[in-house]
């Protein structure tokens, strides 16, 4: 552990700089039996020999004061950095913020929340995680993370408080040769006795398991995978149509296949995005200024 002071550290600076004890408690104001103990103490305390004593010239550094000398002045400067950096975070305007993100949000929503947040408040290091839903739930719960962006898949649990960011609806995809996709809306008899591709996701299953029951249906499970992108590709090669709640603005698919988003009817139920925080925990400004940025990012344009 370091023993000596910052002030011990400018009293030798300001001797170093001026070449004497009552030369430096001239320009520092201080006594100098005080500059004196203060090099006396640095010394013993360091095990260097700092300066050479002179009689009639003063002080000069050593070879040790010298080297020394150089990490003092770096020493200084960071120190002068982290009283900038501690002043900033007493007025909040710096800091860092813990986003936990589901994993299906994350590609369409977390780069732009973090540059467009960053540029108003260039201080503020945002980290974030994508994880599932049940991640989400206990880092948030054991105070790994700020804040999540999630779906709403069902009510929070208490001990939350949560912000309703937009509500969307989920649509039917189809291959862009399929019979159905000369249509804008498909109802859920012409998609019967379809066969179904999965997105077998982390919390998505059980939704899409649930958004299934409710429009009546049960379908062949053609294919599954846990990738958005995979499910994508496979509705474009024909295996089979799929529901997705969010929907890339390009039709095309990773491997050159072509989609068609189709409305359903009867229209199923929305899906809410949040952002969820952990109620009985002080946020700051940081905090609350992030939320007010996300519900902005929102808003229709």
């Amino acid at each position: 552990m370091v023993s000596f002071t910052l002030k011990q550290c400018a009293y030798f600076r300001a001797v170093a700089a001026t070449g004497g004890i009552s030369q430096a408690s001239r320009q520092l104001n201080i006594s100098q039996p005080s500059i004196s103990q203060a090099i006396d103490k640095l010394e013993i305390l360091t095990g260097l020999k700092l300066f050479e004593r002179h009689h009639a010239r003063g002080l000069t550094l050593t070879v040790h004061g010298r080297l020394f000398l150089d990490q003092v002045t770096k020493l200084e400067a960071a120190a002068e950095r982290v009283r900038i950096e501690a002043e900033a975070l007493v007025l909040e305007t710096a800091g860092e913020i813990r986003l936990g993100v589901f994993h299906t949000l994350a590609p369409f929503f977390l780069t732009k929340l973090i540059s467009g947040f960053q540029k108003k408040m260039p201080k503020v290091t945002i980290r974030p995680s994508e994880m599932s839903l049940a991640e989400l739930d206990d880092a948030l719960t054991e105070g790994r993370i700020d804040l999540a962006l999630t779906y709403d898949f069902a009510n929070q649990p208490d001990g939350r408080t949560s912000v309703n960011l937009a509500a969307i609806s989920p649509r039917a995809i189809v291959a862009a040769q399929h019979p159905l996709a000369h249509k804008d809306c498909v109802s859920v008899a012409e998609l019967r006795d379809e066969p179904y591709v999965m997105l077998n996701g982390p919390g998505s299953r059980e939704y899409f398991d649930q958004l299934l029951s409710e429009l009546g249906l049960s379908p062949k499970i053609a294919y599954a995978s846990t990738s958005m992108e995979t499910v994508r590709s496979a509705v474009a090669a024909g295996l089979g149509y799929t529901f997705l709640a969010m929907q890339p603005p390009s039709s095309a698919t990773y491997d050159n296949g072509s989609l068609k988003a189709l409305d359903v009817d009867p229209r199923p139920t929305e899906l809410s995005i949040v952002l969820v925080g952990k109620q009985d925990v002080y946020e700051g400004k940081i905090i609350e200024a992030f939320r007010r940025h996300t519900i902005a990012c929102f808003q229709p344009s």
